[in-house]
């Protein structure tokens, strides 16, 4: 692979990178956020959907500490 054609291949890797990256922020701030408000506003919330609102709170978590390390 010539030099040109490496660069060129880098360059599309970053731009796949940069959509990936649009499109993580657009679900963790919209889909994500409407998904916990609809489940945290229910009158009687049960242990399994507690655990799962507890893991969705950890996977959101780190999305954000990774965004935050990436810039």
């Amino acid at each position: 692979m010539s030099k040109e054609e490496l660069i060129t291949h880098l360059e599309q890797q970053v731009k796949l990178n940069e959509e990936m990256i649009s499109s993580l922020k657009e679900f963790f701030g919209t889909y994500l956020s409407n998904f916990l408000k609809q489940y945290r506003n229910q009158e009687q919330p049960t242990e399994k959907l507690n655990k799962i609102l507890q893991r969705q709170d950890g996977i959101y978590q780190k999305f954000h500490e990774l965004m935050r390390d990436a810039q």
